[in-house]
């Protein structure tokens, strides 16, 4: 027992004194009584660091605002009860006995950093040496990376004594995560004509149960219950939209269906129905609507019509409230790094990599990096071999394998406390059509070997309680081609319209490739905490009705099939979001940070 308390004791030093925390020695003695005492340290040193007025200084004052119980009756039983009161002529006593404490865990923490601070110095003198080349400046005690391309841009390394003040408050925490929703080796289709209807029934019935939601539409009947109405009368109406066009008048007309048949709804374009007016332009077909309004009976054998009142989405509530972690922990979302081609860009890479390490960034920003737990990579992580019209052009790993390999080699220098979770997207070696699977083990086999976890597309992901709805995008281009407004340099807008509708590829029959599976995997059934997408090579975030939105940009540079598209990329800007806040931040490597 006194062997374990010794341990026990250096074990609390140590992570103590790796927090810049000084601590009495009655206090200390007071941890070492409680139940897993590693534990609890760890708990205080985290709860401590949102106290505002904790400087460094552990008091039993700031140990009464620890939240766990037994601390708390702990120190009311044994510090409270057995302490006397304190006097005003022993302040001053009690203040000299403190800073003798002080001074004698100041003299420990030297003798611990001791042996380490020479490493350092060991370093610092290599480190010194090799930057009296030609590559290497030296300014105020800074050592100063000039880019012979590029003069104009600098990676600042911080000083040794920078580097080794850098302390990631996530190699505190262990991986917290659980894959919610994976297609991966559940996707299964012959491609016949019943797997075709399967998946529309599935998808109608799915979206109708969310519609169904909403309060408004509770009273909605069936179109075939309508259809026998005599006389004009209020109605209301679930369905999908299997045709809109446009009249000489501007009006539009909605050919809509559901299970039991087909109604025609006119949205009129008058001052009393410009907000539906403006839901209708963005409404294409295969979405589902909610319409209200006023059913005329056909004359002499025509079928009725519907004069809307009202038109609506399935959308996203407005008071939703989306899951937040207790943990100062963060995710970063990339994607698109295109290891492969001649466009990637390893020297953004390079700098995401000294980011994460600490190595470059001002005090804020390496706190920032220090809280980075999970990085998602959202599809391709490889540029892949025949994926487009003469891409072997753009290619200067013409091998999958070896795509792969590099793959593995460059994200095996991420810290090893940060786990990395990879989905698949359209230049991986998987089908083309949606959902897509997680990469087959033999081509990411040495990425499994370092940890990476691969996973289907799309696929939700729960990081410390916070879920992210995981798609590479594909229908993001389809969107922005048909609905007026919505453009590829914009990408939050689209997204937006893909929650409002509650799919990701909402319309059938585009570029966006969808297998027949007899479930449909792109409806949006659970609101997620963070909707992250990639695909279009521009970054961007923002928010709808309290979800954090991120399209995660790039690692490659324009391609010429990109300026075919009319697309200029965005390469190396990280998008970071904190999972106890779901607060954003962007981080431009291409620029001195």
């Amino acid at each position: 027992m006194k062997i374990d308390n010794i341990e026990n004791k250096r074990n609390i030093l140590r992570k103590l004194i790796n927090s810049g925390i000084n601590i009495t020695p009655p206090l200390l003695d007071f941890i070492l009584m409680l139940d897993n005492p590693v534990e609890m340290i760890n708990q205080i040193i985290k709860e401590t660091s949102f106290i505002p007025s904790f400087k460094s200084h552990l008091t039993e004052k700031f140990l009464k605002k620890i939240s766990n119980k037994e601390i708390k009756k702990s120190l009311e039983r044994i510090l409270i009860k057995k302490e006397p009161p304190i006097i005003k002529e022993d302040v001053n006593k009690k203040e000299v006995l403190i800073q003798s404490q002080i001074n004698n865990l100041n003299v420990i923490k030297k003798k611990t950093l001791n042996s380490l601070e020479q490493d350092i110095k060991t370093q610092a003198t290599d480190f010194k040496i090799k930057a009296k080349s030609s590559i290497f400046e030296e300014h105020d005690n800074k050592y100063v990376k000039v880019n012979s391309k590029n003069t104009d841009r600098i990676t600042s390394i911080e000083s040794t004594k920078s580097l080794f003040m850098f302390k990631p408050i996530a190699k505190e925490y262990s991986a917290q995560f659980k894959i919610l929703k994976d297609p991966t080796g559940k996707i299964y289709t012959n491609g016949e004509y019943k797997d075709f209807y399967e998946l529309t029934l599935d998808k109608f019935s799915r979206l109708k149960k969310l519609m169904r939601k909403r309060v408004e539409a509770h009273s909605a009947d069936n179109i075939n219950n309508i259809l026998r109405l005599s006389s004009k009368v209020v109605v209301s109406v679930i369905g999908i939209v299997n045709e809109i066009r446009k009249t000489r008048n501007n009006n539009f007309i909605v050919t809509l269906e559901d299970l039991t048949g087909l109604v025609n709804v006119i949205i009129r374009k008058d001052s009393e129905n410009q907000e539906n007016i403006k839901i209708t332009e963005r409404i294409l077909n295969d979405q589902m609507v909610f319409i209200e309004g006023t059913y005329n009976p056909g004359e002499k054998g025509k079928k009725g019509i519907i004069y809307c009142n009202y038109i609506s989405k399935i959308d996203i509530p407005r008071d939703h409230k989306p899951n937040k972690s207790y943990d100062p922990l963060s995710v970063a979302l990339i994607s698109d790094t295109h290891i492969g081609s001649k466009e990637f860009e390893e020297k953004l890479w390079n700098r995401f990599i000294a980011f994460l390490k600490g190595k470059i960034g001002n005090k804020k920003q390496r706190d920032k990096a220090g809280r980075i737990k999970y990085i998602i990579i959202n599809g391709d992580l490889v540029d892949g071999i025949g994926v487009y019209p003469k891409q072997e052009g753009d290619l200067i790993i013409s091998d999958l394998y070896k795509q792969f390999k590099k793959a593995k080699e460059i994200l095996s220098e991420v810290p090893d406390y940060i786990k990395i979770l990879y989905s698949s997207g359209n230049h991986e070696p998987v089908r083309n059509a949606l959902p897509r699977p997680a990469v087959p083990k033999k081509y990411s086999e040495e990425l499994i070997n370092i940890g990476v976890v691969c996973i289907g597309n799309p696929s939700i992901v729960q990081t410390h309680h916070v879920s992210t709805l995981v798609y590479h995008g594909d229908s993001i281009l389809d969107l922005n081609k048909l609905i007026p407004g919505l453009e590829n340099n914009k990408p939050i807008d689209t997204m937006k319209e893909l929650l409002k509708c509650r799919h990701l590829a909402p319309i059938y029959g585009e570029k966006t490739q969808i297998a027949p599976t007899n479930k449909d995997w792109l409806v949006i059934d659970k609101i997620p905490d963070i909707f992250h997408t990639g695909h279009i090579h521009i970054n961007g975030i923002g928010y709808y009705n309290n979800i954090a939105l991120v399209n995660s940009g790039c690692f490659q540079s324009q391609t010429e099939f990109m300026n075919s598209l009319g697309i200029h990329p965005t390469p190396g800007i990280i998008s970071i979001i904190d999972l106890n806040t779901l607060k954003g931040t962007q981080l431009d490597l291409k620029i001195s940070i």
